[in-house]
């Protein structure tokens, strides 16, 4: 694919893949007018995800930004691997202090939509890269992204007839339940919830698919067997190699990514070998 560069005001933007990604270079989040952060929000609608590279942020320095994208949504569901002194932010690592993990270390191993599972998910999350493993001069822990906007629009028009008005229950319990305890007082907390299985982007208008294997359960009102099958034919529609953008880490990258437009997983490939991140997201709106 030839690619690019595409002036705008302040930054400077260069798709990453045929269906979506850009990197933004030209910024820096501590020190951003009203102009660049425009550009930045055009991108990220433009582009579904996009990185910021060489960013040298603190704490309160990616909050204060990440509240200029909209409300923040403090991670719920563990307070103890949040940022200490910050629950804004969550800790996503593999490393441990005094024996002791000090974030979250299995984060994102199947493909999913962050907080799908709540009533009101997440829009937008925001990783920043503090430490990326690196083997024999390879970077690990990437993360992949599949466009459910460039899917959708893939889709035959006979499937985009059969999914249209069609809901699915999202769980907690659909993989994260089974990989690790969940309390019944959690449980309580966070019900399954019902959400459109083509989802209209708030923002761009953009149809979206809305569900993944991380979190969706299954489809309303079909039986069991052709529940699971229509989601396996999403599910495989949408990663497929033309939906896909997959980003290697460089320390300093801020990485921003819509959760209404794109489902992402993150490769557990690196074992001991030190990684670690601050996650923030955004409270975006009720799935319509």
């Amino acid at each position: 694919m030839n690619v690019s560069f595409e002036k705008v005001p302040g930054p400077i933007v260069r798709p990453l893949a045929p269906a979506f990604g850009a990197e933004v270079r030209g910024v820096d989040l501590r020190a951003l007018d009203e102009t660049g952060f425009e550009a930045i929000q055009a991108a990220l609608n433009r582009y579904s995800v996009i990185v910021l590279p060489d960013q040298e942020l603190s704490p309160p320095d990616q909050i204060n930004f990440t509240k200029r994208l909209g409300p923040l949504h403090p991670k719920f569901f563990n307070p103890q691997t949040s940022v200490p002194g910050f629950v804004e932010l969550s800790v996503l690592s593999n490393m441990k202090v005094d024996g002791r993990p000090i974030g979250d270390a299995d984060a994102g191993r199947f493909w999913h939509s962050d907080m799908a599972f709540k009533k009101i998910p997440d829009i937008y999350s925001l990783l920043y890269a503090l430490e990326v493993p690196v083997r024999d001069g390879e970077v690990l822990g990437d993360t992949l992204f599949a466009s459910t906007a460039a899917a959708y629009d893939g889709l035959p028009a006979a499937m985009k007839k059969r999914i249209s008005g069609l809901t699915a229950i999202h769980s907690i319990m659909t993989t994260f339940g089974k990989r690790k305890q969940v309390s019944e007082e959690k449980r309580q907390e966070l019900p399954d919830v019902e959400h459109p299985v083509v989802r209209t982007h708030p923002i761009t208008g953009r149809k979206c698919i809305y569900v993944s294997e991380g979190h969706t359960a299954s489809i309303v009102g079909m039986p069991e067997d052709e529940s699971r099958e229509l989601l396996k034919l999403l599910h495989e529609h949408t990663i497929q190699p033309q939906y896909m953008y997959r980003h290697k880490w460089r320390v300093g990258d801020l990485l921003i990514w819509d959760n209404c437009a794109t489902l992402h997983r993150a490769e557990h490939d690196y074992g001991d070998i030190p990684r670690r991140m601050h996650r923030g997201g955004v409270l975006g709106s009720v799935p319509v």
